[in-house]
């Protein structure tokens, strides 16, 4: 075996494109094992270091009111509570890095994210044939973190709006 066959080749730097396909598929593996976003049908579709977007189609199992067939107002809190968690994912690595908290450390921490708080204002009722909710990050701390999402539907009407702060 010669010399060049045993070395490996220099690393090549990302794009930010390739990075924001790896952090999106890495979020949504996470997202996907999660069974009752499976029931729900909610789908991870956007997810940057900006903001974090999912959407689901209506569907009977989903209807809170059968006489005015809306949408469930826990199928809302739901898929804002999740949206809410997946950006305070995306945010709260770079900030532990940046803390210099250790590599194992980080891994632990972001398995035991979790909802300590959230408010949802209910808007306008659940109708429409999808639904997309997105997050924002209005802050992170050195534990907990809190951030903005909403709801809306395919005509666009702000079904809901939520705030929630998460544990890390």
């Amino acid at each position: 075996m010669s010399q060049s066959d045993t070395t490996t080749a220099p690393r090549t730097e990302m794009t930010p494109e390739e990075k924001g396909q790896l952090l999106l598929d890495r979020l949504k593996s996470a997202f996907d094992n999660t069974p009752f976003v499976r029931v729900i049908g909610l789908e991870l579709t956007h997810a940057s270091t900006d903001v974090v977007t999912a959407r689901f189609d209506m569907k009977p199992e989903l209807v809170g009111n059968t006489i005015k067939q809306i949408l469930h107002g826990g199928v809302i809190a739901t898929a804002l509570d999740m949206v809410g968690g997946m950006m305070g994912l995306v945010a709260i690595y770079p900030r532990m890095k940046e803390d210099g908290v250790p590599r194992e450390e980080r891994y632990l921490r972001l398995t035991r994210l979790g909802t300590i708080d959230m408010r949802v204002d209910y808007l306008a009722p659940g109708r429409g044939l999808h639904f997309e909710a997105t997050a924002t990050l209005l802050r992170v701390g050195k534990k907990v973190l809190v951030t903005r999402m909403e709801l809306r539907n395919d005509s666009n009407d702000l079904i809901a709006a939520a705030t929630g702060t998460y544990l890390y």
